[in-house]
């Protein structure tokens, strides 16, 4: 059985983020992406998850996928902090700190964002 919390990449963006929950996980999906397959999903331990819609009120399913391979969760957490110019510490990711590792780039760009103008913040979505 897989675990929270739930890491996923876009995979247009690239962006890793993590979610405590399937609900905020709908919250911020569209069933089209989830269909097209646009989301790599791994649980806490780097289990690999397959996203799948489902008709019901709860319309995200979670499912493990073949094999446990937490380097690939490893891999898109350093990929995702090498793109917003973040360090991390590679030791954790490969200890399986995946939860504080993302906090520690997420925290890191938030920080930087704080420091530039809100021009500089509206520039940076295109």
């Amino acid at each position: 059985m897989w675990q929270f919390p739930v890491f996923v990449r876009s995979k247009d963006s690239g962006d890793v983020r993590s979610y405590s929950s399937v609900e905020g996980m709908q919250r911020d999906f569209e069933q089209v992406d989830v269909e097209n397959k646009e989301y790599d999903a791994w649980d806490s331990t780097g289990l690999p998850l397959i996203l799948l819609v489902q008709k019901a009120n709860q319309w995200l399913r979670l499912e493990p996928a073949d094999a446990a391979q937490s380097e690939q969760l490893a891999g898109a957490i350093a990929e995702f902090a090498e793109r917003q110019n973040v360090q991390v510490d590679a030791s954790r990711l490969l200890a399986g700190g995946f939860p504080a590792a993302l906090a520690q780039i997420t925290s890191a760009i938030q920080a930087r964002r704080q420091t530039q103008s809100w021009w500089q913040r509206f520039r940076s979505r295109f």
